[in-house]
């Protein structure tokens, strides 16, 4: 070969040759890893009775899972309803409540306590006509001073 020749053919420059290099290099480890990495075919080896088998196990345990979940709800519904019976209940006897009050006997204007005594069994409520009398709580302050005056004074 001349030295013509060996010029003839074009050269790559020094980058584009390692570039080329480089994504040849990636391409082939891409490869590799894909091949690697290949899911192999399942191999069927699994008899029609342990198919079977799993199948009925897996039955059991369903139906196990299903008499669980029922039993769960029967007793949430049986809460329920106690919650509600209790609250109906409730309901019934605050009722009864105000109703005994709204239906106390009411005192006559003309009450004695003697005449109430001889006359009735029942308790009543009275209110009293007087108001009472409040008298403002001192503060520790005022208490304090109180006993100064008075010391002073004597």
């Amino acid at each position: 070969m001349s030295f013509n020749e060996a010029t003839s053919v074009t050269r790559l420059n020094r980058n584009q040759f390692r570039k080329q290099k480089k994504l040849e290099k990636r391409r082939k480890r891409r490869q590799l890893n894909a091949e690697k990495n290949k899911p192999e075919l399942p191999i069927v080896t699994q008899s029609t009775t342990e198919e079977t088998l799993e199948r009925q196990k897996y039955e059991q345990q369903k139906a196990l899972w299903e008499e669980r979940e029922e039993k769960f709800k029967l007793i949430e519904l049986a809460k329920r309803a106690a919650k509600e019976k209790e609250e109906l209940a409730k309901a019934k006897t605050q009722k009864r409540w105000q109703d005994t009050l709204l239906n106390l006997p009411m005192m006559s204007p003309q009450f004695t306590l003697d005449q109430n005594r001889k006359t009735t069994t029942l308790k009543t409520f009275v209110q009293s006509d007087q108001e009472p009398v409040l008298v403002p709580r001192k503060t520790y302050r005022e208490r304090f001073l109180e006993k100064k005056q008075a010391k002073n004074k004597k």
